[in-house]
C-alpha cells in the first residue's frame, strides 16, 4: 500500500499589499514599523491569509530590519522607496551593550507572537529574523541599493569592523529569536536575502559561519524548533551552506546545483520553495503549469510549497488559489 502525503504550504509575504484588507489597515497605519509593534494589529494581519486561504503556516507579520532598530539605528520606511537607514561605519555608532535593553525596545513583537499562538490551532507559527550579513548589509548601506558597493568595500577594506558588526548582529538575533520561541513560534525562519553578494571565502565567514552559529545556538536553546535557513542568490554555494550549516529546512530560489535536492534528501533536510513569484502575474493555467512543475521537481523529497521570494504586490488574489487547489489536490509517494 502507498504511503500518500500532501505537501504543507505557505507564502512568503503572505501577509501584505496583494490583499484588500492588508491595505486597509495599512491605508489608516502610515508608520510601516509602528504597525509591526502593534500586537493587535500586527496580529490581526498576520492572521489574514490564514482566514482567507487556510494556508498551513502562520507566519509573523514583522520586518528584518527591527534588529537594526533595536540597535538605535535609525529606520524608516518611506513611501514609493522603502527602507531608509542612518548608515554606520563601526560599532561605535550603535547601541550594543545592553541586548535586554535592545530587546525591549521590540518586546512588543512578543505579544504579538503570544497572541498568535493562542490563535493557531493546528497551524504552524513562523518566527524569524534576517540572516547577520542581510541585516548589516542594510545597516551599511542606508537602506535598499542597486549596487550594493559600500557594503561590498566595508567586507573587503574594513574586515575587523565588519566582523565586530556580524558577531553584535548574530548574537543579537539569536537572543531575538529565543524569545520569540519563549513567546509560542514553533518554527523560524533566517532571511539570509543577499547571500548571493559574496564570493567562497567570504560566503563562508560572513553566510555560513554566522548561520551556522544561529542554528545551532536555537537548537541547544529548544530541540523541538524547526530551522529554516533562506541563503537567496547562493547559487553553487547552496551546497556548501547545506554541508555546513544544520537545518531542518532549506528554502530555495531559482538557481541552485541540480544535485542540490538528493543531497537534501540524504542529509533530511526538507526543501522549500521555489515557485518563481513573477508566475503569479500570468494568466491562471500556466500558474498551474508551473506550480505542478515545481511539485514534480521535487516530489521525492520532504516538500514545503513557497515561492522563490516574495508575493508581488500586483498578484491576483485567484492565481493565489489556483496555486493553494493545485498543491492540495497533488500526492506524493514516499
Amino acid at each position: 500500500m502507498k504511503n500518500v502525503s500532501k505537501v504543507p504550504i505557505w507564502f512568503m509575504r503572505q501577509a501584505g499589499r496583494y490583499l484588500p484588507e492588508y491595505m486597509k489597515i495599512r491605508s489608516k497605519n502610515s508608520d510601516f514599523l509602528q504597525l509591526c509593534f502593534n500586537p493587535e494589529l500586527a496580529s490581526e494581519i498576520s492572521l489574514q491569509p490564514i482566514k482567507r486561504f487556510d494556508l498551513d503556516f502562520i507566519i509573523l507579520f514583522s520586518d528584518i530590519l527591527v534588529i537594526p532598530h533595536a540597535l538605535g539605528q535609525n529606520v524608516d520606511f518611506l513611501k514609493n522607496h522603502g527602507p531608509s537607514l542612518n548608515s554606520i561605519n563601526s560599532k561605535n555608532d550603535i547601541n550594543y551593550m545592553d541586548f535586554n535593553k535592545c530587546l525591549r525596545k521590540i518586546s512588543n513583537i512578543f505579544e504579538t507572537i503570544k497572541i498568535l499562538h493562542a490563535k493557531k490551532g493546528n497551524k504552524n507559527l513562523i518566527g524569524f529574523c534576517g540572516g547577520p550579513f542581510t541585516v548589516l548589509n542594510y545597516m551599511i548601506e542606508g537602506g535598499t541599493s542597486k549596487t550594493h558597493s559600500k557594503i561590498k568595500k566595508f567586507v573587503k577594506d574594513n574586515k575587523n569592523e565588519a566582523s565586530d558588526l556580524m558577531k553584535i548582529i548574530t548574537e543579537l538575533s539569536i537572543e531575538y529569536l529565543k524569545k520569540q520561541i519563549e513567546s509560542g513560534a514553533n518554527y523560524i525562519q533566517i532571511f539570509e536575502s543577499w547571500a548571493g553578494l559574496l564570493e567562497r571565502d567570504e560566503y563562508i565567514d560572513f553566510i555560513v559561519k554566522p548561520n551556522q552559529q544561529i542554528s545551532e545556538e536555537i537548537k541547544e536553546f529548544s530541540k523541538d524548533t524547526k530551522i529554516i535557513h533562506f541563503p537567496r542568490g547562493s547559487r553553487k554555494d547552496y551546497k556548501i551552506f547545506a554541508e555546513e550549516v544544520k537545518c531542518d529546512v532549506l528554502s530555495l530560489d531559482l538557481t541552485y546545483p541540480k544535485e542540490l535536492p538528493s543531497i537534501l534528501r540524504e542529509k533530511g533536510i526538507t526543501v522549500q520553495g521555489n515557485l518563481d513569484p513573477q508566475e503569479l502575474l500570468n494568466d491562471g493555467e500556466r500558474v498551474e503549469e508551473k506550480t505542478k512543475e515545481v511539485l514534480d521537481k521535487f516530489k521525492k523529497n520532504n516538500h514545503i510549497f513557497n515561492l522563490s521570494h516574495g508575493i508581488l504586490p500586483k498578484t491576483k488574489i485567484s492565481n493565489i488559489e489556483k496555486v493553494i487547489k493545485v498543491v492540495r489536490d497533488y500526492e506524493t509517494s514516499k
